[in-house]
């Protein structure tokens, strides 16, 4: 228990610095996340920017506990236990002045070796065998991927396509834009028809307009295998947006 209590006071200001860090980071990010929530006009906006906002302070919170503990181990209870202050190790660089002493080179005889001289041996030519026919290749056709059909050619999605089986982290890809564009956000919903209430933001709200490029990234391993549909919504300055873009995909393992 000593040792371990040593360890950690020897490099509790390298602690001190990483876990520093980390707190910064939660902080900035619950910040982020309540600037997000206050300007939102939705409420499933909203919610989202709640859910983050309480994700990432109650992780600066526990860093924060774990720099208390860590100062109250290296300087409370390490003195306690052995009865002297604790001294920290800091690394030093020691820097010697002087030429290098120049290296020596020893020549070591090689032992003599004896090669044996090999008996003429008599080759035999090999007979070479016709290649055996092979039976033709038949190649399978690659099924084609139907992209959604949306009439705003500012608002597609074009892959995935439609009833397209996915999995592992899929690229959504298509085009968002739009007069006084604001944002545009992806969303997911179970079913070939989810209702109002079961759609959920996929990442976050974008606020970068995007032309046949990389929309999203859909984590599929966070859902189920079967069927769900992906919906591209596209939000001008005045908070109206034209008709989303839907498309049904296939999750699968």
């Amino acid at each position: 228990m000593e040792q371990v209590l040593r360890l950690i006071a020897d490099y509790q200001w390298w602690i001190y610095g990483v876990f520093g860090l980390l707190l910064l980071f939660y902080l900035w990010r619950a910040m982020l996340a309540r600037r997000e929530g206050a300007r939102s006009i939705f409420k499933l906006e909203q919610e989202q920017a709640r859910i983050r906002y309480g994700r990432n302070a109650v992780m600066a919170a526990l860093i924060l506990l774990i720099m208390v503990v860590v100062f109250g181990l290296s300087n409370l209870v390490l003195p306690e236990l052995t009865g002297q202050p604790v001294e920290t190790q800091v690394p030093t660089l020691t820097v010697t002045s002087g030429p290098l002493p120049a290296p020596t080179l020893t020549a070591t005889a090689a032992p003599a070796t004896i090669t044996p001289t090999a008996s003429p041996t008599l080759v035999r030519p090999t007979q070479v065998r016709p290649p055996t026919p092979t039976s033709e290749l038949v190649e399978t056709p690659t099924p084609v991927v139907r992209p959604a059909s949306c009439p705003n050619p500012n608002v597609r999605i074009t892959s995935p396509g439609v009833n397209q089986a996915v999995s592992g982290n899929v690229p959504i890809r298509g085009t968002a834009n739009a007069e006084n564009f604001q944002y545009y956000k992806i969303e997911v919903g179970p079913g070939a028809n989810p209702r109002d209430n079961e759609w959920t933001v996929v990442g976050q709200l974008r606020k970068s307009p995007v032309n046949n490029g990389l929309l999203e990234t859909f984590n599929s391993t966070a859902y189920p295998p079967g069927t769900y549909t992906l919906r591209l919504v596209v939000v001008d300055q005045t908070g109206n947006y034209p008709e989303p873009c839907q498309v049904t995909i296939a999750v699968q393992r």
